[in-house]
Order: structure tokens, then sequence, then C-alpha cells
């Protein structure tokens, strides 16, 4: 398994707050092994904590900075002043080769460009936020969706990490970029059949004009 999980996890360990590997890494870590190269470090987190999590990576030298959509990027200095358009921000170090960023006139607002050439120092890293109730993750897409925690998070040596019938429910809504059918056909693949039939339902409840991921485009929602 690629050693940069087992750093990511060792670093938020101790910020106080939950978290889970989700993307194509959580992919891997549900598979046991590496499947493909993997753009960077994708971490599931919640809105209640995310004013939490943003000094924590400050506190470690991450400059913090939320998605506005439009390739453009808010650095955050101050938690009190945020815009919070997307669900998520990302966390980078001078000496990060994964985004460039260039200033504009509006003070604090950056054009972002990233390069997809594969992670391979921890000087990046993602977060994107979810909400939950006590017992439940919420789908950020669709709040009809919904999966029971123990369901939702799972763990490979120590490591949470979303479910992959989570991860490829997000990934469905861009199916044809890089990776994201590989993905679904190695994960679909190891799933339980509880798990296949749990996404075979989401799909219908999401796509209800019907989804090529779908077991069959005939069966009726629950």
């Amino acid at each position: 398994m690629n050693n940069l999980l087992y750093e990511a996890n060792a670093m938020l360990a101790n910020g106080g707050f939950e978290y889970a590997i989700c993307g194509g890494y959580a992919v891997d870590l549900f598979l046991g092994r590496e499947s493909r190269l993997h753009g960077d470090i994708d971490i599931l987190a919640y809105w209640t904590e995310r004013d939490k999590i943003i000094l924590y990576m400050q506190s470690l030298g991450f400059e913090v900075y939320e998605m506005l959509g439009g390739g453009r990027a808010h650095h955050i200095t101050d938690v009190a002043d945020q815009k919070r358009v997307k669900r998520n921000i990302f966390c980078c170090k001078p000496d990060c080769e994964l985004v460039s960023l260039v200033g504009t006139e509006e003070k604090g607002i950056f054009l972002i460009d990233f390069r997809h050439i594969g992670q391979t120092k921890l000087n990046f890293i993602e977060f994107l936020f979810n909400e939950r109730t006590d017992t439940e993750f919420i789908y950020a897409r669709n709040h009809a969706v919904r999966r029971t925690l123990e369901k939702a998070v799972l763990h490979y040596d120590n490591i949470p990490f979303l479910s992959p019938e989570l991860c490829l429910l997000y990934k469905s809504t861009d199916t044809e970029r890089e990776g994201y059918q590989q993905d679904y056909e190695l994960a679909s693949e190891a799933m339980s059949p509880e798990q296949r039939e749990w996404l075979d339902d989401a799909l219908g409840l999401t796509n209800p004009e019907g989804h090529k991921w779908r077991l069959s485009a005939d069966r009726p929602r629950r």
C-alpha cells in the first residue's frame, strides 16, 4: 500500500476530528492493493469540524484554500473569513508541485491549475465536507441517500476509508473521467452482494433516467 496513506493517517490522527480516506485511494484500501496512479489524497470530513481542520492544517505549516468554482480558490487566513461556496478545501505547502496559484485583482482570490502528475510527498491534501447524523452518513449530492456509519466508513490496517459503494456513488456523476470506470469494475467485483445492492438502489434513486452502472435498469427502487 502507498506509504503516503500511512503518513497522512498518522498526521490526521492527532487532529482530534473524524476523517476517512476517500476517492481512488479508498478503492485501493478496500482492495488491499494499489490499483492505479492517483492524483492526490482526498479526505472525507464533516462540516461541523471544518474550522478545527483548517486551524490544525495551518498549525502544521499548510496553506489552506477553499474552492469557489470556475477555477478559482480563496486563501483562508482567518477561519472567520470563509466563502463556504463549495464543499472542498485543499491544503498545500510551498514545495507542492501539484498545484499552481496565480493571484487576481481580488484580495485573497487565486486562479488555480492542478497538475495531474501523481503525488509523491505529503505536501498536498484535499478535504471534502459531508454531513452526518448520530448514526448515518449523508450523501452530499442527495440527502435522501444515507448509509449507516459502520457501513459507510471501513478500515484497512487502522486507516479509515469511505466504503466502495459510497466512493462509486460519488464517482458515478463523471464515469468518463480517467480511472473511474476501472475503479467501478475492480471495486464492484470485490464488493459483497449487500454493497452492490445498496449501490444499485442509490444509483436508481439519484439517476431515475438510468445509469450504466446499474445492475438492472428495470429493478424497482426501495
